[in-house]
């Protein structure tokens, strides 16, 4: 979950940092699909008018491998491919660096390891106690009750909270389609 939530984030500041902030913040979802199978695989997909697109698919040992898109600054579009699981999250892209090649290990040199030395075992030394006998007093008793203060006072008044205000629904225009399995589900949006 904390990978799929840092890719999530990864996508969407890539995204939103080529776009224009208000033309971005305005963007309508034309399409959105996303299923669940009952044996563990995933998937979500979806496309914005300001030319954003997001596809991820997970099998059921939660290995991702998806895709996002996005058209920047100087209109071309840059796509980045990317998978995540046991060996990491892994991307590649036209427009991303690749990284140098490993250097090859410096196998590690012979070091100097002294040889252990017999230690005895501590002896205690009984003969250092020499505490001399103190006068200690008992403790001493306080009586510390405080009557509790009788308070009278008179019937609270009610507090009447204002009704709740009838929601705000938007029932975006497109087409939805929702269903339901055994084991699962499969959604889609399109926007006419």
């Amino acid at each position: 979950m904390y990978r799929l939530v840092v890719l999530l984030a990864l996508a969407a500041l890539t995204a939103a940092q080529y776009h224009n902030p208000s033309r971005a913040q305005h963007a309508a979802i034309l399409s959105e699909q996303r299923f669940l199978s009952g044996d563990g695989t995933f998937g979500a997909a979806y496309t914005q008018e300001d030319g954003v697109q997001f596809k991820e698919e997970a099998d059921q040992d939660g290995n991702r491998r998806g895709s996002y898109s996005y058209v920047d600054p100087s209109g071309q579009r840059r796509t980045v491919h990317y998978t995540a699981g046991k060996d990491g999250f892994r991307a590649s892209g036209d427009h991303l660096p690749v990284a140098p090649a490993a250097p090859h290990p410096v196998p590690p040199q012979p070091q100097y390891q002294p040889q252990p030395q017999y230690n005895p075992p501590p002896q205690p030394n009984y003969n250092n106690y020499n505490s001399q006998p103190q006068y200690t007093p008992p403790p001493q008793q306080y009586n510390n009750y405080n009557p509790p203060q009788q308070n009278y006072n008179s019937i609270p008044q009610q507090q009447y909270n204002p009704t709740t205000p009838p929601p705000h629904r938007f029932y975006p225009p497109g087409k939805l389609n929702l269903n339901r399995t055994p084991d699962g589900f499969s959604f889609s949006f399109n926007k006419s």
